[in-house]
């Protein structure tokens, strides 16, 4: 029965670290990951950004993914990203602070609160907050399981020969609380089991210590694995692992050597001291912003750039599907999603040069890869859509289907302007203007931000068959293109190469909007707004 209680415990404790995290994106709406891509200007505010994003969303291994996540195909440096994780990882801990209380005999009332407010309430906001509650009494639930199976097993010769072991092995019981990281995919619930045990009496401060050590290095494998696939996200793996691999050996080793004080001499109980040290921990490991270029340095050197450029799948249009109108539809729908996430990652390249005030060797092959692979995959889906038949179409299927024709027509012009003209301009600005390109860069990235919140419009647009999201486009292609009309009569300093982005980023605002005066021509007020069109 021990053995039952004990594995309901972890269940219980990493379902509700699940439900815990489902609850805060609910409360928070869903929208922390752009939240937390907005502070990786500066490793400044991305540490900052991190430690409030890791409170709000107290799991380790949910900001992990997150930070590895943004790093995809270079969307985010992995520099400031490394702030925002190490931020996040010292704010998660806030959560081990509350676990780390006696809160067993609250458990009902968070229970009951949190299921009335899950249950009754239709908001989403007061759902997630009842759902939070309801995801930390699951928690101190199985927090409570646990102690009792600790409180039964620990008079167990058994048992009891057992801890005297791993307490003879330390770094035995560092492993252990690696691999239970990596299983249970959380250092948060691996530290969270290690206080239920507490209450066994079998574990000493020491063993808890390095217990605690020994989840923060599981993490940092976990945050490795995650991001092994692409190189920017190995990098921050690396990066994570050689900020606190040697902080929790020189901590182990002190532990170790060093006679430490009796527990009564620190702070609280067990569960306290370990929850402060897990704490510490982390807060020592942001110390790493400070030393970021060195470690730039070396982890750039492990891990270096890859010789071939990744290159976009090219479409996989069956022309079987011909047959089937609406399924060829669906299937030109998917291809044209996918045309847009190349675009994102084809404009992604010169920005993220821009930011960096550095073009790579490798970003003129890059860009001029993915535009011809774009450009192919333009050329296949123009046959496709040719050969689908209009009268086995529906009303909103042959508005779909003339919009993706429209759009497959201009997205040649789109893709050359975002790609190898762009990266032509930017590297002129930053070859020749050095001096201009801290005065022009703000201005430059709100454009590129305004033309990738546009593209997303448009593609949630079409993805959703949401032709009311016409109007808001084309409202604020109006605005965006006023806006960079203003902002090239209030800057006349800029030089010629700014000029060039910024009426190139002015022709992709009106060729991207173009195709909604083709989806939205029935749309109640379109007509007003066409007699706008540029």
């Amino acid at each position: 029965m021990e053995l039952i209680n004990l594995l309901a415990g972890i269940l219980l404790i990493l379902f509700g670290l699940r439900f815990l995290r489902k609850g805060i994106a609910r409360t928070l709406g869903g929208d922390l990951l752009d939240w937390l891509q907005g502070f990786t200007r500066t490793r400044g505010r991305a540490l900052v950004g991190g430690v409030a994003g890791g409170a709000l969303m107290p799991s380790s291994t949910a900001t992990a993914m997150l930070s590895v996540q943004m790093t995809r195909h270079g969307r985010v440096s992995w520099r400031n990203v490394l702030a925002v994780l190490l931020g996040a990882q010292l704010g998660s801990t806030v959560l081990v602070q509350l676990v780390s209380f006696d809160l067993q005999d609250y458990q009902g009332l968070f229970l009951a609160v949190g299921a009335f407010l899950f249950l009754f309430l239709e908001a989403a906001r007061p759902r997630g907050v009842g759902q939070t509650l309801l995801a930390f009494g699951f928690m101190l639930l199985g927090m409570g399981l646990l102690s009792e199976a600790a409180v039964a097993m620990g008079s167990d010769p058994a048992v009891e020969a057992l801890f005297e072991a791993l307490g003879q092995l330390p770094l035995l019981l560092m492993v252990a609380a690696v691999l239970l990281t990596l299983l249970v995919q959380s250092a948060t619930a691996s530290i969270a089991v290690a206080l239920a045990l507490v209450a066994g009496g079998q574990i000493s401060l020491e063993m808890l210590l390095l217990w605690v050590l020994g989840a923060n290095i599981g993490l940092c494998l976990t945050v490795l694995i995650a991001g092994w696939g692409d190189v920017q996200g190995r990098r921050l793996g690396l990066a994570v692992l050689m900020v606190k691999l040697p902080l929790a050996a020189a901590i182990a080793a002190l532990l170790l050597a060093l006679p430490g004080p009796p527990p009564e001499g620190w702070v609280g109980g067990l569960p306290q001291q370990a929850a402060w040290v897990h704490t510490l921990f982390n807060l020592l490991a942001c110390l790493a912003v400070l030393v970021a270029p060195a470690l730039e340095r070396w982890v750039s050197a492990l891990t270096p750039d890859p010789e071939t450029p990744e290159r976009p799948a090219v479409a996989r249009l069956d022309p079987l599907l011909l047959d089937n109108p609406t399924l060829a539809i669906n299937a030109a729908m998917r291809e044209t999603l996918r045309v847009f996430d190349a675009l994102h990652l084809t404009g992604e390249i010169v920005v993220q040069g821009l930011r960096q005030s550095h073009l790579p060797a490798h970003a003129a092959t890059e860009v001029e890869a993915r535009t011809q692979d774009i450009q192919r995959v333009c050329e296949e889906l123009t046959e496709f859509l040719d050969g689908i038949p209009d009268d086995s179409l529906s009303p909103s299927d042959q508005a779909l289907k003339d919009t993706l024709d429209d759009f497959m027509r201009e997205l040649p012009m789109i893709v050359r302007t975002l790609g190898p003209d762009m990266h032509d301009q930017v590297r002129r600005l930053l070859e020749h203007h050095e001096e201009s390109v801290e005065a022009s860069r703000p201005l430059l990235l709100e454009a590129a931000s305004r033309f990738t919140q546009q593209m997303n419009t448009v593609a949630r647009m079409l993805m959703r068959e949401r032709p009311e999201l016409g109007r808001k486009i084309l409202m604020r292609k109006q605005e965006t293109s006023r806006w960079l009309i203003e902002a090239k009569r209030h800057q006349p300093g800029l030089p010629y190469p700014a000029w060039e982005v910024l009426d190139g980023f002015q022709q992709l605002n009106r060729r991207l909007s173009g195709v909604v005066y083709v989806y939205c021509h029935d749309e109640p007020g379109m007509d007003a707004l066409q007699s706008e069109r540029d």
